[in-house]
């Protein structure tokens, strides 16, 4: 029996788009958009940062000068954070989900995202606990990540249904013995959740 839903953030609840964002910030750099977009994506610095090893603001260092970046701390947080579009059918699904049983955001993100979101969505407020990377010290898929969010609700793995977009997390939970989905959209979901009893059937 389900007791409780973890839910990844990015691109289950909420898309984002680096790459119009590393467009819209070229003004702001010395380095062309695609080289941007691919630090963002595979630098040491960015996964040290979601792992909570830097700051905001020593992060911001490291990207001024990989990047080239001649804003201030202020502007750079509004460039990073301004990413963000809402998935209507899953943020739908929480709505309805909220007061049947605990719902857990269990996703690897910063802290300035995590600011920026809080303050535009009054969603977020639904979630009875958010286990993130940069709080935890650690990352999805990793075990330890999935470990700390089944305690924080004492319950066993096949007890906690999980949804992600990425493979490699969806297998991680299922390493550790969780009941957890790719996301593909919000009907593939809902049918998920309908199966599991955690929705009512129509």
């Amino acid at each position: 029996m389900t007791r409780v839903v973890f839910f990844d953030l990015g691109k289950v609840l909420l898309d984002f788009d680096w790459e119009a964002v590393c467009k819209s910030a070229a003004i702001w750099c010395d380095t062309e958009p695609a080289r941007m977009t691919r630090w963002i994506a595979t630098s040491k610095q960015t996964h040290d940062y979601e792992c909570g090893r830097l700051t905001s603001h020593q992060f911001f260092e490291h990207a001024r000068v990989a990047l080239g970046f001649r804003g201030r701390f202020e502007d750079f947080a509004e460039l990073w954070s301004d990413i963000f579009t809402e998935i209507p059918e899953t943020v739908a699904l929480v709505r309805q989900l909220k007061g049947r049983l605990p719902l857990a955001l269990l996703s690897n993100t910063n802290e300035m995202h995590v600011d920026w979101v809080m303050r535009q969505w009054d969603f977020m407020r639904l979630f009875d606990e958010m286990v993130l990377s940069f709080r935890e010290g650690c990352a999805k898929p990793e075990p330890e990540i999935y470990r700390r969010a089944l305690a924080k609700f004492s319950v066993k793995p096949a007890e906690a249904f999980f949804v992600d977009d990425r493979p490699e997390n969806v297998a991680g939970a299922l390493a550790v013995g969780m009941d957890a989905v790719p996301f593909t959209d919000g009907a593939a979901l809902r049918a998920d959740l309908l199966a599991r009893g955690v929705l009512p059937g129509r």
